[in-house]
This record gives C-alpha cells, structure tokens and sequence, in this order.
C-alpha cells in the first residue's frame, strides 16, 4: 500500500509532492529510489527548479516530463526545462501538435491513452480526461512495490476509462475545482461558468466527493483535492465534501487539498 513505511518491514515507497496546484500553474514531482518524474510544469523554468529544490528534491534527478494537456498553466516551463537539463517529454499526439513541442525539446515522445510504459522504474499509464484541450491525459503511476497513485485533473466529467485506470489506487489525487454555489452566483461572466461546469471543464467538490466514494478501495490511503479555484472554492469546502463522501462509508483514509502557494508531499 502507499502508506507510511511499515516498521517491522521497511521498504521504499513512491513520493509524489505537489508543488503548485491551480490556475497559476501546475507541477507534480514523482520519485522512487532518487529517479524524478515531473508531471507538467505549468510555472517558469527557474519557478519550477525553485520549487523542486524547496521540496528537497534535486532538479537534476528528473528523468522525464510528462504533459497532461497543452494549457499554458501545465507546459508554461516545459520547453526551456527540457531543454536546459535536456529531459525528454512525454505527451499525446494532439498535445505535441497543439503546444508545438516537435522541434522545441530536444526529445518528444508520444503517449497513447491506454497504454503503459515504463520510465525509470514506474510504469505509467496514461487515460483521456474529458477538458477543452486538443487530447488530454489523467495519469496512474505505479512502483515496483505495486503501489499506486492516481492524477485525474482538468475534467469536466468522469469517463469509464478514467474510473478504470484509478481503481485500486492507494493514493488518488482528483481534481475539486469549485464549489458550484460559489461559482453560480459568482463574479465569473457567464460564458466562463458554463465554460468551467461543462464536460470539457472542471470537476466540482461534488462531482470530486462522487467519484471518490466509487474509488474508496480496502487499498486507498489517501485523497488529495486538486486544482481549487481561488475564486470558486475553498480548502475547507473541498474537503469537507470529500472527508463526508468517506465518512458515509465509514472509510478512514486522510483528506487534503493542496494548494498553488506551497508544495504538498503526497506521499512519504
């Protein structure tokens, strides 16, 4: 399971610390036995180096950057990373087109939704989201240990595969963007709200709170609300409503949300 080491069996864990999550940008360090896999990098460069190192983690360690989706708050420093450290990248066919990667990293390579790979020692598997994007991917990622975690952010709902890759994860990282009161009678035009509450947009702390009450396996340990708008929720509210989709099935895993100001270990 991906939980605290167990004191009578000591053995190595992933660690995945998110080290910005929201609109501003979005990054999310994956590591296993000093091998570093970095989910987007939706801050600058140096913001994102900056980070790492904050968070104990050496930027030289990134071994591959992965892209959910071409959105400037996901590859803002992809490409003078990758190219600065000369770090391959990682995404589907309609994002490598969309954000012009081919040509402006040093090396590109294609995910295919469905499909598993191993990088380093992980093996991920990338799955479709449904979000206004060219062809976007929620991500699981497993160690040699078996131990899972599972990303599902920038969704505007729940497809079957996306249930399927998530299942028996031990750690699920699921986007909670905005409370839907909040963003009805809120300040967003309304072309933005229909934008954000539509199928291509963003999951709710109710549509988040649905799906992990699904998802609550024997296995799960813990929940972490991502991507919060900073204008249509709050940390409370996010997980308040997934600690009470838990608490109805009597299942002890933590809640938390993380945040764009500071990083979040996931995992330790």
């Amino acid at each position: 399971m991906l939980s605290r080491t167990d004191t009578h069996q000591p053995r190595a864990t992933l660690r995945a610390t998110v080290l910005g999550s929201g609109s501003s940008g979005n990054s999310l360090a994956v590591q296993w036995n000093g091998e570093t896999l970095l989910l987007d990098c939706g801050f600058s460069a140096r913001e994102t180096e900056r980070r790492l190192s904050a968070a104990g983690i050496d930027p030289a360690s990134v071994s591959a950057i992965l892209v959910s989706h071409e959105h400037s708050d996901h590859i803002r420093g992809v490409r003078v990373l990758a190219s600065r450290r000369h770090i391959p990248v990682y995404a589907s066919r309609g994002t490598r087109i969309a954000s012009c990667l081919d040509g402006n990293v040093p090396e590109v390579r294609s995910l295919v939704p469905g499909d598993s790979l191993a990088i380093g020692s992980l093996t991920v598997t990338a799955f479709r989201t449904s979000h206004d994007a060219a062809e976007p991917l929620g991500f699981r990622f497993e160690g040699p240990c078996g131990s899972a975690l599972g990303v599902l952010t920038d969704t505007g709902t729940v497809t079957g595969e996306s249930r399927e890759a998530l299942s028996g994860c031990d750690v699920l990282a699921v986007e909670s963007n905005h409370d839907r009161e909040m963003l009805e009678y809120g300040p967003y035009p309304w072309f933005l709200k229909r934008r954000i509450s539509s199928t291509e947009g963003h999951l709710s702390n109710d549509a988040a709170a649905e799906l992990i009450a699904e998802l609550a396996s024997d296995r799960l340990q813990r929940v972490v609300g991502m991507h919060l708008s900073s204008t249509n929720n709050t940390s409370r509210l996010a997980t308040v409503s997934l600690g009470r989709a838990l608490a109805r099935l009597g299942h002890p895993a933590t809640v938390e949300a993380a945040v764009q100001e500071r990083p979040c270990v996931l995992i330790a």
